[in-house]
């Protein structure tokens, strides 16, 4: 079992990546002295919504310094990196001068940035998340090879200890930086249910501080989304038809965890999304984990096809009236692929996790059971 999340992330189920001018400001610079770095490239690139964008790139010299033009326009995320696997992550915006040194055999655990208060906040946060994952499964790796019967009950332990420890520097953390947007990294980490206040409270700092930054928007509309129907309250219940005519009701699902899966065969990101869902469904259905798919297809066809090729097993339903469908304004749903996780008793306990997060809350949540 892997104890590590990816570290870029606000509690989104997908990030949209901000565009962003790449003006290039009169004298900042990415000033950096690696060891172990002879004559490397060195390359800033931006996060961008398919991918990374290299804005600049920089030969080191015999003893490994290098610069390069902080090419930064509005606040956002950054790499720079030597290889596609040796990387730092910086928050950057315009004007700032920053300052790198590390190992270039492994500059992601040896770095030091000065010069961005953000990007060494971001720093913390990652190496602390880093720390804890690390030796947790050190941990679990002994347990599982001195008592390999126990290894999943050792590993349920193991994961309520980091949960509840990230949760716990996650409140300190936020409540210390209300006013950076890494603080919306470390909001992946909160219980949404019991951390509204301070979540709240972060919108409105981030709100006021920059307005118009698509990050905070993102998250300001996600606050508005988790208002609506806060977890703790109960799911709406939906009761369509599936592909055979048959109805099938939420509620009918009581008693178990369950995922409700809004998507549609005509969504990419839905079907891109569908192989890891099966997975976790594979990994959870005899734990008392159920899926509620709720396609906003309008085509029977097309619905039917998809769910034969990606292999769903799970109940499905749909109206069929696409964006028409009332389960759109029942749960406001403004984009898709998107998900809604309740308890046993019907109750909401999260939205929109996909991936690690959305493994993980059900290793918490089912892992007492395994």
């Amino acid at each position: 079992m892997n104890f590590i999340k990816k570290y870029i992330g606000i509690a989104l189920s997908v990030l949209v990546f901000n565009s962003c001018s790449n003006k290039e400001t009169s004298t900042a610079k990415i000033q950096g002295k690696f060891s172990n770095a002879k004559g490397i490239t060195v390359y800033l690139q931006k996060i961008v919504e398919n991918g990374e964008e290299i804005l600049d790139s920089a030969k080191t010299d015999d003893n490994g310094n290098f610069s390069l033009r902080n090419l930064a326009g509005d606040l956002d995320y950054y790499i720079v990196r030597t290889d596609p696997a040796n990387v730092i992550f910086l928050v950057l915006k315009g004007g700032e001068t920053i300052a790198l040194t590390g190992d270039a055999k492994d500059i992601e655990h040896t770095y030091t940035v000065k010069g961005s208060e953000d990007s060494e906040l971001l720093k913390e946060l990652r190496q602390y998340e880093k720390k804890l994952g690390d030796s947790l499964n050190v941990v679990y790796a002994s347990f599982r090879e001195e008592n390999p019967y126990r290894k999943d009950s050792a590993g349920s332990a193991l994961q309520k200890y980091y949960t509840e420890n990230m949760a716990s520097f996650s409140k300190k953390f936020i409540g210390k930086n209300l006013n950076s947007i890494v603080s919306l990294s470390a909001t992946k980490f909160l219980n949404q249910q019991t951390s509204m206040e301070l979540m709240l409270k972060l919108e409105s700092a981030l709100s006021k501080q920059y307005p118009e930054n698509k990050y905070v928007q993102d998250y300001k509309a996600l606050m508005g989304d988790l208002q609506k129907l806060p977890p703790g309250s109960d799911a709406p219940d939906i009761n369509l038809s599936s592909p055979t005519g048959e109805k099938i009701a939420l509620s009918s699902l009581r008693g178990k965890v369950v995922l409700v899966d809004f998507w549609a065969s005509w969504c990419g990101p839905c079907r891109k999304e569908n192989p890891n869902i099966v997975r976790l469904y594979n990994k959870y259905k005899n734990m008392g984990f159920e899926i509620y798919g709720v396609s906003l297809d309008d085509n029977m066809d097309n619905w039917k096809a998809a769910i034969q090729k990606d292999g769903i097993t799970w109940p499905q339903v749909s109206e069929l009236k696409k964006w028409e469908s009332r389960v759109v304004k029942e749960y406001s749903i403004e984009a898709i692929p998107y998900s809604v996780l309740l308890d046993k008793n019907g109750k909401i306990v999260a939205k929109g996790l996909r991936s690690e997060e959305l493994d993980l809350k059900l290793m918490e949540l089912l892992g007492k059971n395994s």
